[in-house]
């Protein structure tokens, strides 16, 4: 066998070698979560909503106008931008639920703000001059979307997170049902999951490296109308 026959062979390995995919640690499976990292201007932009949305839910349950009119200025002061999750599979369903409607949106919740407000012109003016107040605008702040997920369904969504940094999924219902959060990495690994017996749902992880997370959105109950918020 010459020298140049015996070199074939060799060169095909070598070839081989450096088609064979690298994974994080050498695992194939290998699950995307990695140690906690420190926050981003979009990790807590992310938190500030799930802070309003705090707001809210304490506002609706003690009928309290200020509380409600602190969250539409957080919310307008952090903003928001459209998400840009990719819709895997949605409910998908037409029920007499589709009449419900966003009780999360700012104008909703100074609506409630009045109406909570009653005869306090004050509060009234409160409320009215948040609502002039200027947003950050649709090119910044997390990634929001407001969606119908109907009975006994689930929502599932896809999106990318940055290796390195905090990732965060947040979601808030409209009280009406239990509502559970599973995140999945590409591998289908489980990283997170809220399944609390409330529509508010949060999770946090460290991505090791960026790549595709599924996000599920899974009801327990009713119809429920909710927000979803991510960096």
């Amino acid at each position: 066998m010459s020298f140049q026959t015996r070199l074939v062979p060799f060169a095909f390995a070598a070839v081989s070698l450096f088609c064979i995919p690298v994974f994080a640690d050498g695992n194939p499976k290998s699950s995307n979560v990695g140690e906690a990292t420190a926050p981003t201007a979009s990790s807590t932009a992310v938190d500030h909503w799930e802070t309003a949305m705090a707001l809210v839910r304490y506002g609706d349950s003690k009928q309290d106008a200020l509380a409600m009119i602190a969250a539409a200025r957080i919310m307008k002061e952090v903003g928001d931008s459209p998400s840009k999750a990719a819709v895997v599979k949605g409910s998908g369903q037409t029920t007499s639920a589709d009449k419900k409607t966003d009780t999360l949106t700012v104008e909703a919740i100074l609506a409630r703000a009045k109406q909570y407000a009653g005869d306090r012109k004050d509060l009234v003016a409160l409320a009215e001059d948040a609502a002039r107040v200027g947003g950050r605008g649709a090119v910044h702040g997390p990634g929001r979307k407001s969606t119908l997920v109907y009975r006994g369904t689930q929502d599932v969504y896809q999106v990318a997170f940055r290796g390195g940094e905090p990732a965060i999924v947040f979601a808030a219902g409209d009280g009406d049902s239990d509502l559970d959060l599973y995140v999945y990495d590409e591998n289908e690994n489980l990283i997170c999951s809220d399944t609390d017996l409330t529509d508010r749902m949060l999770c946090r992880w460290s991505p090791r490296w960026t790549g595709q997370f599924t996000i599920k959105v899974k009801n327990l109950g009713m119809a429920n109308y909710y927000t979803i918020v991510h960096n």
